[in-house]
Order: structure tokens, then sequence, then C-alpha cells
């Protein structure tokens, strides 16, 4: 017996202008074919990937940026000097059909450069190296004033985004993570979106992850000052070759009930015939591919080929003038006897699946240090080193590797005697562990590793 194709594409889906849009959609599943009347789980990876942009000179939606930047006590001196530099470096990378406004904060919340558009570079240059440092944290404040400034000039037809940096904690004004990613996820139904730059040890990572994934941006955690430049240049060239703006995936049960998206905060749709389960994703690249794990759990099925689930991706296209764009797969599996090597899982699927696991189990690994049970988090991950050591048996593979050194480096430096060596150390710890899981949920391959 012959076995079964185990994913589907649909690459060329017109717009509008009768040309092929910007997303391609691809399914593959674990299982080519599962026995009659057995129950189990399926899973499977619904991979989007943004095709490159036509070679067309100009051709790029208007980006509309406000920079919301810590400037308080602690980025005084070299950090500060990053900062500024990172700024620079933005304003003269955009063009006069750009809108720009720099907002700094402390204690109190300054707007440096209002709303405008950025034809005077020498001006908004000369205004970003006259900052200097100051006293507290006033985080909420500079970020709900950056996002003020950004909606003066919000419309369709260009990228909107505020750009929030800091290096320590929220201790003046608004300082709750839950209410400021509400204010994250309400300005993004305003057509903004919102990342955030955490640099050093003592800035909340929680607070700032949970604002980029409820403000559909990018976080990134930045280790010294002289990264910070490094940072801001590739959020601006992201920004610069958007294709797929208001991404929304849909994903409806058939025969096989949608269990989640494995590290994905997803929402069921009430009352949906069939059951849906929908997710928002932050706008995508050009080139980028970014990997959603699926579980879907099978009921015992008779013989025949029936429709698992369906997938449906709903975005604004921005290489065709944000026209808007849907494409679906529906995803058929065959239910059927045959040997028993075609029963076995897709070894490729089984490893971004596994490497998903344990970008979620690193989350877990962090909450049981947050509640000193030091023993807890080294089990959480000798469990997934064991996994995936098992897995790397079966079939060498370069990113399991990388993975399993990284496991075992972060294994030897969870110690519970550590602890009351440095809370630094600790600080330090928590925050790669984060940025580790966040960005394992949201890529694949090499990107998921820690190093």
């Amino acid at each position: 017996m012959k076995k079964p194709a185990n994913s589907f594409r649909r690459q060329n889906t017109k717009g509008k202008a009768g040309e092929p849009s910007s997303l391609a959609l691809n399914v593959r599943l674990s299982h080519a074919l599962i026995p009659p009347h057995t129950p189990g789980t399926l899973w499977a990876l619904i991979e989007l990937e943004a095709r490159p942009a036509p070679c067309r000179k100009n051709e790029r939606i208007p980006i509309n940026i406000g920079l919301v930047l810590d400037r308080s006590g602690s980025m005084s001196g070299e950090p500060l000097e990053y900062v500024k530099k990172a700024a620079r470096f933005v304003v003269d990378h955009m063009g006069p059909e750009d809108r720009f406004s720099l907002t700094i904060f402390d204690d109190q919340v300054e707007t440096v450069v209002p709303q405008t558009a950025v034809t005077n570079k020498e001006l908004i240059r000369s205004l970003i190296d006259r900052i200097q440092s100051g006293g507290s944290t006033n985080l909420s404040g500079g970020f709900l004033r950056g996002c003020q400034e950004v909606m003066k000039e919000t419309r369709s037809g260009q990228s909107n985004r505020v750009v929030l940096l800091t290096d320590g904690m929220a201790n003046v004004g608004i300082t709750d993570p839950v209410l400021l990613a509400a204010k994250a996820q309400s300005v993004t139904e305003k057509g903004l979106s919102v990342s955030a730059v955490g640099v050093g040890r003592e800035f909340n990572e929680d607070l700032l992850i949970a604002m980029c994934e409820a403000g559909r941006g990018n976080y990134y955690y930045v280790k010294n000052a002289d990264e910070i430049p490094a940072v801001f240049a590739k959020e601006l060239r992201g920004l610069l070759k958007i294709t797929a703006q208001d991404v929304r995936v849909t994903l409806r049960s058939e025969a096989g009930k949608v269990v989640g998206i494995i590290g994905y905060e997803q929402q069921v749709v009430p009352g949906s015939t069939p059951e849906a389960v929908v997710l928002n994703l932050p706008d995508m690249y050009e080139n980028e591919k970014r990997i959603l794990v699926v579980e879907i759990f099978l009921p015992p099925l008779p013989h025949g080929r029936p429709k698992v689930f369906g997938v449906t991706v709903d975005y604004a296209d921005s290489l065709r003038r944000l026209d808007s764009v849907s494409t679906g797969v529906p995803v058929s599996l065959p239910v059927a006897e045959g040997p028993g090597e075609l029963y076995q899982p897709d070894i490729t699927v089984t490893k971004i699946v596994e490497l998903t696991r344990t970008a979620v189990a690193k989350d877990r690994a962090v909450t049981a240090l947050d509640n000193g049970n030091w023993e807890e988090s080294r089990s959480i991950l000798q469990e997934r080193l064991d996994t995936l050591q098992k897995l790397a048996e079966k079939k060498p593979d370069p990113d399991i590797v990388s993975e399993i050194r990284n496991l075992e480096s972060l294994l030897s430096r969870t110690q519970p005697h550590q602890a009351s060596c440095d809370i630094g150390y600790t600080s330090e710890l928590r925050k790669e562990l984060r940025h580790q899981s966040y960005l394992g949920r949201r890529k694949t391959g090499a990107d998921n590793q820690g190093n």
C-alpha cells in the first residue's frame, strides 16, 4: 500500500488585482493514515509563508511609528547613548511618506517629537540628541502618551506601530501587567500594534511579553545595551517589509475536534457550528514563515476519508493595496487498514511538535522557580531533555541537537543552592527562559534556540 500524502497546500490564491496573494498556506499532518475505530491524537502544522515582494521601486506601505523610550536614572550613560543611536537609525531609514513620534519617560512623561512627517531628519536627530536621563519609571504614562501620538495619524493603508523600550520595573502610574496588557489589546482595535524591548536584569518580562502578545507585536530581550541598535534595526526592517496585516486564522472542527493551538491564546467562537477556534496573529513580513501547532482529538472513525477539520486564513494584503484576502484548506485523512509503518507519525512534524512543547514547558519551569521549587523546575526541563534525546536517537536533527545542548546548559544552571547566591543570576535565568519560550512558541527551527 502506497503511503498517502499528509500535506495540503494552498499557494496561489488571487487577490482583487488578479495576482498571487502574499501568503502561502500549507497544512501538514502527523499521520497520513489512521486505523479504523481507534481514537487518538492528531497533530497538524499550519504553515503560513509570506512570499517575496515584487521588485518595484517604492512599493511599500507607509509606516507610522512611535518610539516610547525609558530615560530613567538607570539608563544614564552608555545605555541611553545606545538608545539614542537606535532612534537616529530609525529616523535615517524612514521616508517623507512616513510618520514618526518620540515619547520619553521617567517619573514624568515628555513628548520630544510630536507626531510628524519625516521630512526634516536633521531637526528630529537634534531633538533625539538632547535627551538626558532622569528619575523613576512611569512606563504606563509613557506608553499611553506614545499611543496617543501614533493615533493622531492612524489610518488604513499604513503600518501603525508603538515600540516601547525599558530597563526597569514600572513603579509609577499603572503597574499591573493585566491592566497594561488590556491597554495594549485595546489599541489594536484602533489599528495599532505594540512591540517592546526589555534591557538588562531589572525589567518585568511578564509585563512586556503580555503587552506584545496582546498588542500583536514583537518582544525582544537585550542583555547588554550595545545590542539595542541591532534590535531596532530588526524591528524597522520588518515594518518596511510587511506583506500581510490583520492576519486571522480560523480552525473548524469536523470529524476531529480541534483541542487548541499550542502556545497561543486563542478564542472559541461561541455558538459556531461546527465549533470554531480563532487566532489573531501579528503582521507578517516578507519571507517570514510562521508555524502553528494544532492538537486535534480523533474519535473512533469508520473506514473512509473524512474531513477532519478546516482552516481559513483572512488578512489584508499589503502588496495589493490592502485587498482583503481569504484562503482556506479542507483537511481530510484516510481511515483504513494498512501495514504498521503507515500508522507511524511523520518525524518532521513530531520534531516541531516537541520543540513547541519544550517552549511551553519553559514557562512552567519559570512558574516553579517563582514558587521556589527548583527541583520541580529541573524535573520539567529534564523531561523535555529525555524526550528530545529519544527523538534524536530515531533521526539526528541539528535543531533537536541544538535544543538538547541548550536544555543541558539550563539544567546545569538550575541548582537549588544558586537561588541564595545571586538574585540577579536568578532574574537573568528567568528572563532567558521566558524569552526562549516566547521565541519557541512563535517560530521554528534554529530560531527556537536560546543561543
